[in-house]
């Protein structure tokens, strides 16, 4: 029986031999985790070639020359997907988004052209997809104007390639965000994001607030009370199968293992990896199993690694630029 902990942790010592100095840490332990739930442990040797491809192909100054193109490399890997169409499919994907008026959004605006590009097979998305995904985006604003921005482009591009009605969609995420609100989890960013993951699973919304909230109970009892920054954590485990005690206690337990491997992880960061790793199990049970939600939560795992990852590499490059900056004077 194969043991996902240790082959992320063996895809992670890969990457981290061959690491640069200028590629933080916490991005090769978040490519690492797409590449060892793909079960493609045999792919590390060649995430910098891929990385060297894109950035070739990438315009001066576009967002896959920052360490973002790292985690990238893992998804097309993940599918075993050419490099070079997975980069053109993208590049037409966001003059999509132009076509239709959604606006520019950076470094979340590209992972949602990727997430879609990888997706459909390294092809550009049907017209009917992408005005899916402009729907939504509009639909996510109308509700909540001062929190949705491209942060939410990414489950959008998710939700998009989905079959939900566009309306029932964004009725039940709706419901999910007022049904948590209604028992206290904090307003803001960190829950939309959740109710947005939440939405992926099957079944009425009062169900799945039930869901979370039972999980996050469980996580407090195991030590690791939920906050705003970890409820898409949350959200994730929330999406995985089997009861919620039984849920925590794994979690925990990953996150101490994750914590003994060196160079060692911050407690944030190691639940982080914990979570992606107990949902990435549950998918590779639903591939034996071949199981319909497969690919949705295949998806929102990929969603959440690359926007955490985007994340390291923008703090990494706001550093980078600090330093440089101060050494000057």
């Amino acid at each position: 029986m194969t043991d996902p902990t240790a082959e992320y942790l063996q895809v992670f010592e890969q990457l981290r031999r061959r690491r640069r100095w200028s590629v933080p840490v916490d991005v090769l332990r978040l490519s690492a985790l797409v590449l060892a739930a793909a079960g493609r442990m045999d792919a590390a040797a060649r995430l910098d070639d891929v990385v060297r491809e894109l950035r070739a192909r990438e315009r001066w100054g576009g967002a896959l020359r920052s360490s973002l193109a790292y985690p990238v490399a893992a998804l097309v890997l993940s599918r075993n997907l050419d490099p070079a169409r997975v980069h053109e499919a993208a590049t037409a994907t966001r003059a999509m988004f132009r076509d239709r008026k959604v606006r520019r959004g950076g470094i979340s605006e590209l992972l949602a052209a990727v997430l879609m590009a990888v997706s459909s097979g390294g092809r550009v998305p049907p017209p009917p997809t992408v005005e899916r995904f402009a729907a939504i985006v509009a639909d996510w604003r109308r509700d909540h104007p001062f929190l949705t921005g491209p942060a939410d482009y990414p489950l959008a591009a998710l939700h998009a390639l989905r079959e939900e009605p566009v309306a029932a969609l964004t009725a039940r995420v709706e419901e999910i965000y007022r049904g948590l609100r209604a028992r206290r989890y904090r307003m803001g960013n960190g829950l939309q994001l959740a109710s947005h993951l939440l939405a992926i699973a099957d079944g009425p919304a009062s169900r799945l607030v039930v869901r979370f909230a039972a999980v996050a109970r469980a996580l407090g009892e195991r030590g690791h009370r939920p906050r705003p920054s970890t409820y898409d954590e949350v959200a994730l485990i929330s999406l995985a199968d089997g009861p919620p005690a039984r849920l925590a206690m794994r979690v925990a337990r990953l996150t101490d293992r994750l914590r003994q491997a060196r160079p060692r992880p911050s407690r944030q960061v190691a639940f982080s990896l914990a979570a992606g790793l107990l949902l990435g199990e549950g998918v590779r049970q639903l591939d034996r199993r071949g199981a319909r939600d497969l690919a949705a939560l295949r998806a929102a795992q990929a969603a959440i690694v690359a926007q955490q990852a985007a994340i390291a590499a923008a703090v990494a490059a706001t550093t980078a630029t600090t330093v440089a900056a101060t050494s000057s004077r």
